[in-house]
């Protein structure tokens, strides 16, 4: 019986290929070069990948018909000290006789004893790639050799050798993602990738950039840049492609047979890390939302990495299944999770209402990503508390990109006793996807509502002018850039310890003239550097709604003033015979609470 994609096959093809069910292969051989010349011309004749798994006994144990990029594998068991006695051919209707990442990912998690591609072209075989596990350093790696003829290659001497070392030793699967960067625009730039891959416990092997002013529309880098890179792979060993612009769906596809290797987008990348981060049922909503968004336009990219036994990065969140392939399908679980993420917003609204009830001031954290917000917030909502006796949460805070997706809200107390309110919202990147902006368009709601920005920036970065434009340009999407903002310039001390104190000066000082709107400050939230005088900006800032009150409290409400004294400033205070006379600075909430007790306002 043939397995797989048999949708649309003829009849008598099927029956054909049925009868290699009863052809036995000579011992020792890969295969027979009738049954290659057979399989090959069916192939391209119904432009589908056919594969065949075969025991070492020469029977075809398994035939199956895939699309034009990709096959199923049947099952096969898996053994921890030998092989699992079985090697695939398939065809790859394309003409590129390169095995991709993902086949090599099947030869290692299915220990097969190899696994063969044979590229076929309108003018036949143009090659045949083949590849072995291999052991490196107590780890199960793999090698592979391109070969013109493979009928006549012997391969048992290199299993049983393979077989042989799994017996003695204790192997290591090595299942790890090697990755290659590659840029075109800013050199600078793939050092910022650097850090995203390494934010997805990617390694990196490799950096290939070249600059060009024209997009080439197949390859990107060009079609004699993609063989470079092809050879840069082999030599890296690297099963994974990186590139620093976002690609089509065509470029996507070209790339990958024309290298043999996955190949994901930086705005891939940055959902993939979106997508593990999430932790919220919000975060999740609009990050699966975002990778639907954007897959929907590039289902033709998504063929050799999904295929197999892929996974690894670029697979989390809304599932493969060959991509579920219906655009109509991914249409209806875009609206779903749009109507879900409106219905999340009416919460978001309701609590907002309330806050501007209460009369609180809004303020809110922005900036690029890993620049110390979620430690400002931790600190100051720690030095700062609107009520002591209670311990908050502290935001999760680490020296890594986006490592808060989350957007949280505290509060605490200036000095002349109000209460703000302070969010801490996702942090910005360069390029950041245009569709995760738009999904987390409820979270940064929070940024849109606010009475105060304030935009931390990383003065220790080398980028720092840079990053602080990629903001910017975020807020002016949001329509935030007439609001009123405060430019916090954090790791003040890192920035000590790396420039002299001229240069320094010198970027500061041409911070303050490209943002001359903005007002300045230089901050550590790790030493606590000027923390105090960001607090007084803050409230100089925040229009003040303090109503000077005479007030006259009966006894019977003693609460009142205790709740005065902790939450005003109380400016005399007077025992009369029909209660407490106080004169008191009240902001908007405790104005709304005392409104029967108010002599003069």
């Amino acid at each position: 019986m043939i397995s797989g994609n048999i949708v649309g096959i003829k009849e008598y093809i099927l029956n054909k290929l049925d009868e290699l069910y009863e052809v036995k292969i000579e011992k020792g051989k890969i295969i027979d070069e009738e049954i290659i010349s057979f399989i090959a011309d069916l192939s391209h004749k119904i432009n589908r990948e056919i594969n065949l798994a075969i025991d070492r006994n020469g029977n075809i144990i398994e035939i199956s018909i895939g699309d034009s990029s990709s096959v199923a594998l049947p099952p096969i068991a898996v053994y921890e000290k030998r092989l699992s006695g079985v090697r695939t051919i398939h065809t790859h209707p394309g003409g590129n006789p390169h095995l991709s990442s993902v086949d090599i990912s099947a030869l290692l998690k299915l220990k097969l004893d190899c696994i063969v591609s044979i590229g076929l072209s309108e003018a036949g075989i143009t090659g045949y790639e083949i590849a072995f596990c291999n052991i490196v350093n107590d780890e199960l790696t793999y090698e592979k050799k391109l070969l013109k003829n493979i009928t006549d290659f012997e391969y048992l001497e290199k299993v049983r050798e393979i077989e042989e070392y799994l017996r003695k030793k204790n192997v290591v699967e090595d299942d790890k993602e090697y990755a290659i960067l590659v840029g075109i625009d800013d050199e600078e730039s793939l050092e910022e990738l650097k850090e995203l891959a390494l934010a997805c416990e990617v390694k990196v092997v490799g950096k290939f950039f070249q600059k060009r002013k024209k997009i080439d529309p197949l390859f990107l880098i060009g079609s004699g840049k993609i063989q470079e890179l092809a050879l840069k792979i082999q030599i890296e060993k690297a099963n994974l492609l990186i590139f620093d612009e976002e690609l089509s769906g065509l470029q996507l596809k070209c790339i990958e047979e024309a290298t043999g290797c996955k190949v994901i987008d930086r705005t891939t990348l940055i959902l993939e890390i979106f997508a593990r981060r999430a932790r919220t049922r919000e975060a999740k909503l609009q990050v699966e939302l975002a990778q639907l968004k954007y897959r929907s336009n590039r289902l033709i990219g998504f063929g050799i990495t999904m295929s197999r036994l892929g996974g690894g990065v670029g697979t989390k969140g809304p599932g493969e299944k060959k991509l579920e392939i219906d655009r109509r399908l991914i249409k209806k679980n875009i609206n779903f999770l749009k109507n879900e993420l409106e219905a999340i917003r009416k919460i978001r609204n309701t609590q907002r209402e309330k806050r501007e009830e209460s009369g609180i001031p809004r303020v809110s954290l922005v900036g690029y990503t890993n620049v110390g917000k979620s430690t400002l917030r931790n600190i100051l909502v720690d030095l700062y508390p609107s009520d002591k006796s209670l311990k908050k949460e502290e935001v999760l805070s680490k020296d890594m990109l986006f490592a808060t997706l989350d957007t949280t809200t505290r509060t605490l107390a200036l000095s002349d006793k109000r209460i703000i309110s302070l969010t801490d919202t996702v942090g910005f990147i360069k390029k950041l996807p245009h569709d995760l902006v738009e999904s987390f368009k409820s979270t940064l709601e929070e940024v849109i509502f606010s009475d105060l920005i304030l935009h931390v920036a990383d003065i220790s970065a080398i980028d720092v002018i840079e990053q602080i434009s990629s903001v910017e340009e975020v807020l002016d999407e949001l329509d935030c850039l007439d609001k009123a903002k405060v430019l916090v310039l954090n790791k003040i001390d890192r920035a000590i310890e790396k420039n002299s104190f001229l240069a320094l000066e010198t970027k500061i000082e041409e911070i303050k003239e490209k943002y001359p709107k903005y007002e300045v400050i230089t901050t550590s939230a790790v030493s606590e550097e000027n923390l105090d005088k960001l607090l007084d900006i803050i409230k100089d800032k925040l229009i003040n709604k303090a109503h000077n009150c005479k007030l006259l409290i009966p006894y019977s409400n003693t609460d009142i003033s205790a709740m005065l004294h902790r939450n005003s400033i109380v400016k005399s205070e007077k025992y009369v015979d029909e209660g407490i006379e106080i004169e008191a600075i009240l902001n908007e909430k405790e104005y709304n609470i005392c409104k029967n007790y108010i002599l003069e306002d």
